[in-house]
């Protein structure tokens, strides 16, 4: 008999846990009926165009009247499983959840606020040793709960890295690299750094911008890509004002399809303060692009060493230069390192290991 699974984002836009709702919900076997829950229309027409049936709800601020609602609704829809991705979403799972619907909270990031002793550390901690199983994204965002949460049992948490969706991206139709470069006005011998997500202050743009500044001091046929939107995109276009660059630094926004964007970088440079295991990383790697990273969880255990990429030592401008003149100067060099990255996303970031191994843990809980 199949079974359904509620996941549970509390956003309305697409992004890297988001993106793992979709890979999962569109890959699950028969076995398992996928039913997401957002935030906004946006999104829902996104997993809706996917095929996956899809209801929004406005979790976010754990508002008791939308827990009611939401509670209700997987009453009525027999639930068998709520999958809630990251804090919030898996909290109201579990209000929303009767005491027979398993409860499983995926954690797709680290947190700050475990390091301290403030509220919502003390909710998270109430709520995560309920939960049937842990899921982290990295063996390093589970250390780091593990470390500051000594409420969880270990025994109930486990690992398992975002996978990619090659079924799905083998399919995407993307425009020429010469029909795109001539609409962002870019020449054939620019070299394009490039980075696609939120342009908020936890991914560190400012630090690439400011690295990039030291990079054409040396040498001027070289662009920044920024594909992406955010709070702090104003503030970074003032930035590179400031610094003389703007003409050099590309703001594209928010794009729908990013991969025709990604297809004219020479290189992707990820300068976050913290993340789990960005699912852009592994879109790069799809694409034979090479990565310079901050080292940031779960990238250091898709990049292990130079063989496959440069993760910086430390995160600093400093570092940051050193990569980029790297990439620059070495370009095919730094293609032998994409190319097995490639090999390794193939071998062991697969989405059928991952949907395997995912639907052995649903059956195991239920």
């Amino acid at each position: 008999m199949t079974k359904k699974v509620m996941h549970i984002v509390s956003t309305g836009r697409l992004s890297g846990a988001e993106k793992v709702v979709s890979d999962i919900c569109s890959n699950l076997t028969e076995d398992f009926k996928p039913i997401a829950i957002c935030a906004g229309e946006e999104l829902k027409k996104y997993y809706e165009e996917k095929g996956i049936e899809t209801h929004i709800f406005n979790i976010s601020s754990l508002n008791p009247f939308e827990i009611l609602k939401l509670k209700n609704f997987a009453k009525k829809n027999n639930i068998d499983i709520i999958h809630g991705h990251d804090v919030k979403p898996s909290i109201a799972g579990y209000l929303a959840s009767s005491s027979n619907i398993p409860v499983i909270s995926h954690l797709h990031g680290t947190y700050p606020w475990l390091k301290g002793n403030g509220a919502m550390k003390k909710i998270d901690g109430f709520f995560r040793s309920k939960y049937a199983m842990n899921i982290a994204c990295s063996n390093k965002v589970k250390d780091y709960y593990l470390t500051y949460n000594k409420k969880i049992n270990s025994n109930k948490f486990v690992v398992k890295s975002n996978a990619f969706n090659f079924n799905e991206f083998n399919n995407i139709k993307i425009r020429e690299k010469n029909i795109v470069k001539d609409e962002l006005d870019i020449k054939e011998d620019d070299f394009i750094f490039g980075y696609v997500g939120r342009l908020i202050p936890l991914k560190g743009i400012d630090l690439l911008i400011n690295a990039f500044n030291d990079i054409l001091k040396e040498r001027d046929n070289v662009k920044l890509l920024i594909v992406g939107d955010g709070d702090e995109r104003e503030n970074l276009k003032i930035q590179a004002e400031r610094l003389g660059i703007r003409d050099k630094i590309i703001f594209t926004g928010f794009k729908r399809n990013v991969y025709e964007y990604m297809n004219i970088m020479d290189c992707f440079v990820l300068s976050s303060v913290r993340e789990g295991l960005p699912m852009v990383i592994l879109e790069s790697i799809a694409m034979n692009i090479p990565i310079i990273s901050t080292p940031v969880a779960g990238v250091n255990e898709l990049i292990s060493s130079n063989e496959y990429g440069i993760v910086l030592k430390e995160r600093n401008k400093e570092n940051m230069v050193l990569a980029m003149k790297d990439a620059l100067l070495n370009r095919d060099e730094f293609k032998i390192k994409a190319s097995n990255a490639y090999k390794k996303l193939k071998e062991q970031y697969d989405i059928d290991i991952y949907i395997k191994d995912l639907e052995k843990l649903y059956k195991d809980i239920i």
